[in-house]
């Protein structure tokens, strides 16, 4: 009994490596399936991101934001250390103002390496002294429930900003067969 068990796991492992069209390989020896998001036909999967993107926008979680005691700041990415100091300083006086959270918008989920979403991205497009800036909120999952919402910002860049419309495009052009109604 356990032996077919393991062996049905291994032929539908094997049968989803063969036919995969769908994926991102990270190169260590995992690598990420979209292939159920995309037939599903409720999702694109960006195959350069591992990144799932619901075709309809998700509605902001409102009440598990206005809930939140303190927000977690995320790590300032290809910024210099006294750049992310600015930032950070420009998101905690953002999230100071009453319901902050309220013109988020969905952008696109993380997919993991067991092909499950483990988050969800979205974007705040606000200004605060004199400057354009993207505040984006990751909803981060843990065993099917909100583990916690981290922070992160840049100032607003036109050309690199990614919302659900420029994600939804991205991803399309990342893998190599058209996916369902696009």
């Amino acid at each position: 009994m356990v032996f077919s068990s393991f062996l049905l796991v291994a032929i539908d492992y094997g049968i989803r490596v063969l036919t995969s069209v769908y994926k991102k390989d990270l190169g260590n020896g995992v690598v990420i399936y979209g292939d159920d998001y995309v037939r599903s036909g409720l999702w694109v999967f960006d195959c350069k991101y591992s990144r799932a993107i619901s075709r309809e926008r998700l509605s902001v979680p409102l009440a598990e934001l206005s809930a939140l005691g303190e927000v977690t700041v995320g790590r300032i990415k290809y910024l210099s250390r006294r750049d992310a100091d600015s930032v950070k300083e420009v998101i905690s006086a953002i999230v100071e103002r009453p319901e902050w959270y309220k013109n988020l918008q969905y952008a696109y989920s993380g997919v993991d390496e067991s092909s499950e979403i483990w988050s969800h991205t979205f974007f705040l497009l606000t200004d605060h002294a004199g400057f354009r800036w993207v505040l984006e909120v990751d909803q981060i999952f843990y065993s099917g429930k909100t583990d916690r919402f981290v922070v992160t910002g840049k100032p607003y860049n036109p050309e690199t900003y990614v919302d659900h419309n420029k994600a939804i495009e991205a991803a399309v052009k990342t893998c190599p067969a058209p996916q369902q109604g696009l």
